[in-house]
This record gives structure tokens, sequence and C-alpha cells, in this order.
């Protein structure tokens, strides 16, 4: 059973450790990502993603830390369990040898004897519980363990589909000054045309007059201005 014991304490502590730099890295990486500010409905949803994940993880983190701590103590009562029995062990071989040396003391001797052994069962009883409960906690250390890793791997697909995102509104973003900027370079050429060729005819593309055509531009120019994207602060 002490075996068992140790090869499990060694394995709980490998997994504690492995478990330690999940979260270092999980953590770091969350504190890291940059936070993506977006109008639209499909970003607010994944910035609540993102806040629930986190919330997710801290919880996790909490339950690690107290888990380490149950699994310390549960350690070091192990441990004076294990040095208890041994002592009692001692005892009895002791006494044992005793009672076949001295026939004459063998009435105290059994009652030391018994006395010991009701020691050494409540010592055994309370090293089994021990290495149960030790058997428990490593079975909630891998259960969070798994938690940390699904809760990692949601993350990174939420970061893939942001870094999606800012791709493509960035590249509307860029479309959209071109398409403001061709815009406004043709009501400026129209703007420009010289008021002689004007008053000698009509436009002769669109048939309207001057004063017809500065309203259009205006009216378009209006509209480009409302339609125009403005770039969130910090995007």
């Amino acid at each position: 059973m002490n075996n068992l014991g140790l090869s499990k304490e060694k394995m709980m502590k490998v997994q504690v450790r492995l478990l330690r730099l999940l979260v270092l890295l999980l953590a770091g990486s969350l504190i890291c990502g940059p936070v993506f500010a977006a109008g639209d409905k499909k970003a607010n949803r994944e910035r609540e993603a993102m806040r629930r994940a986190q919330m997710q993880l801290q919880q996790v983190q909490g339950q690690l830390s107290t888990l380490e701590q149950e699994k310390l103590t549960l350690s070091g009562e192990r441990d004076k369990a294990r040095k208890e029995a041994k002592g009692a062990q001692g005892k009895l071989g002791k006494l044992e040898k005793d009672l076949g040396q001295e026939k004459a003391k063998g009435e105290q001797l059994l009652k030391d004897l018994e006395g010991v052994k009701q020691e050494l069962a409540t010592t055994q009883t309370r090293l089994a519980d021990t290495e149960t409960k030790l058997t428990e906690t490593g079975k909630t250390l891998s259960q969070t363990q798994m938690t940390l890793a699904r809760t990692e791997a949601d993350k990174r697909q939420l970061e893939g589909v942001k870094t999606r995102n800012e791709r493509e509104i960035a590249s509307c973003e860029d479309k959209n000054l071109k398409l403001y900027q061709t815009g406004r370079e043709l009501m400026t050429r129209f703007e420009n045309k010289s008021c002689g060729e004007v008053l000698a005819q009509k436009e002769p593309f669109t048939g309207l007059k001057r004063v017809e055509i500065e309203n259009l531009l205006e009216e378009y120019r209006d509209k480009l201005d409302d339609q125009k994207l403005i770039k969130a602060p910090g995007g």
C-alpha cells in the first residue's frame, strides 16, 4: 500500500506541474490578447464569449488552488499515518518478542499487545481513508485539467474568428475609403468645369444645367459623407 501511495503521489505531482503550466499559458494568452472593438452584433457576441471564457478560466484556477492545498494537507496526514503505523509495527514486534522471553509478564504484555494492535488498526484505517481521499483528489485534478484544456481550445477558436473579422473589416474600410475618394474626385471634376461651358450648353453627359448639377453634387456629397465608414478608435 505504501508503494502504491508513493506512485500515486508522483503521478499527482506531475499532473499538478502540467496543470500549472497550462494555467500560466492560458492566463498569459488571455492577458496579452487584444480586445476587439467593433460596432456590429457579431463582434459583441464574440466579446461576450471571450469574457465568459476568461471568467471560466478564473474559476478553474481557483478550484486548482484549492485542490492543490487539499493535496498538500492530505499528503501530510498520509505521511504522519505511515510514520505512526511503522512505529506501531515496531512496537508490536518488540512486544511479541518480549512475550516469548518473559512468560511471567504475559498478562501485562498481552494487554499492551492488544493496545498496540488497536492503535495499529486505527492508524491503518486512517491511512486507508487518506489514500482514498488522495485518489478522489487526483480524479478531481484530472477533471479540472480537462476543463482547462476545453477552455483553452474555446479561446483559441474565438481568437481565430476575431482575427478573420479584423481582416474583413480592414478590407471593407479600405474599399469604402477608395469608393469615397473616387466619388469625391468625380464631384470635384464636375465642380471645376468652367462656367462658360456650363452657360453655353447643358451638361452633355447628364443633360442638366449647372445649377442642377450643383444641387446633385451637394446631394451626393452628403450621401457619400453619410456612408463613409468611420474606423473605431484603436481599431
